[in-house]
């Protein structure tokens, strides 16, 4: 049984939402229990929006200060805001075009370029935890990731769409090794 605490930070219309439920289908796929609250804040205007998702027995919907295990960072300038929610020794995965101070480069991916690359603008998200998926911190593998897309598509174009994009972001981090 996984036991994860994850925090996903990101911008109005990022996507943080979709992500949280994203990675909740992978827990039900895996057999985990999970637990998640989501915070909009200014979300229809650009403004700062989080999710937080606990996998495994947890009763409480919150996570506090230096206990999150993962921060899923889709936008830079939310790392600074969410970074207190980080446990010492937890990991921080961040979508960015440059470095952050206190991050190591294997921790970051442009996963904005990436799926603007490949004409997939509103899919950052996608090709984000496609390349999250692979990190060894991830509670969740490529495989299980792909499978809770494929079950929450609308239509099989959507489907099509959000396989190619986790598919452009794993492919980065396979890239890289």
């Amino acid at each position: 049984m996984t036991d994860c605490k994850l925090i996903i930070a990101g911008l109005g219309g990022q996507g943080v939402v979709f992500l949280s439920r994203l990675i909740a289908q992978a827990a039900l796929i895996a057999g985990d229990d999970f637990i998640t609250y989501e915070s909009h804040g200014m979300a229809m205007r650009g403004g700062s929006v989080s999710s937080q998702v606990k996998i495994g027995k947890h009763y409480s919907p919150l996570i506090g200060h230096n206990t999150a295990d993962i921060l899923l960072v889709l936008a830079p300038g939310e790392y600074a805001r969410n970074r207190h929610f980080l446990k010492p020794g937890g990991t921080a995965l961040v979508n960015s075009d440059i470095l952050l101070e206190n991050l190591a480069p294997e921790n970051i991916v442009d996963a904005t370029t990436l799926a603007v690359n490949q004409n997939l603008p509103k899919a950052v998200n996608l090709v984000f935890s496609g390349w999250a998926s692979e990190h060894p911190a991830f509670p969740f593998n490529f495989s299980q990731m792909q499978q809770a897309a494929e079950m929450m598509a609308a239509t099989p174009a959507i489907k099509t769409a959000n396989l190619k994009a986790l598919e452009v972001g794993r492919s980065k981090i396979l890239q890289i090794r």
